[in-house]
C-alpha cells in the first residue's frame, strides 16, 4: 500500500509536531496551517538553533507567518510562498513549503 506524497508529508509533519509537544493534528495544508502555529512549532523542533521565541507568542497570524518564513530562511530553505499565502491557506504552496522543509531537514 503506497500513500500519496501529501499524506506522507502530513504524517511526517505530525510526527515532528508530537515530538515537540504540539497537541493539534494537521490534516491538510490549508485551514490547519493558516494561523502558522503548526509551522512555528515544526521549525522549532527541526531547527531550535534558529528559533525566535516570539514566534510562538505573537497573536497576529500574518506576523507569525512572517516570523516562520524568517526562521525557514535562517535554516537555508528557499521561499516558495509569502506570509499572506500561509494565512490565506493556499494548499499547493503550503504543500511545496513543507516538502522543501522535509527534503532540507
Amino acid at each position: 500500500m503506497s500513500l500519496p506524497p501529501e499524506k506522507i508529508l502530513l504524517r511526517w509533519m505530525n510526527f515532528q509536531l508530537k515530538k515537540g509537544g504540539y497537541m493539534k493534528t494537521v490534516t491538510n495544508f490549508s485551514s490547519d496551517v493558516k494561523n502558522a502555529e503548526a509551522y512555528a512549532h515544526l521549525l522549532n523542533v527541526l531547527a531550535p538553533e534558529h528559533s525566535n521565541p516570539s514566534t510562538l507568542t505573537v497573536k497576529d497570524p500574518l506576523e507569525r507567518a512572517k516570523l516562520v518564513l524568517e526562521h525557514a530562511d535562517r535554516m537555508g530553505c528557499k521561499r516558495y510562498l509569502t506570509a499572506k499565502d500561509i494565512v490565506d491557506g493556499s494548499p499547493n504552496l503550503n504543500l511545496a513549503f513543507v516538502a522543501h522543509i522535509f527534503q532540507h531537514r
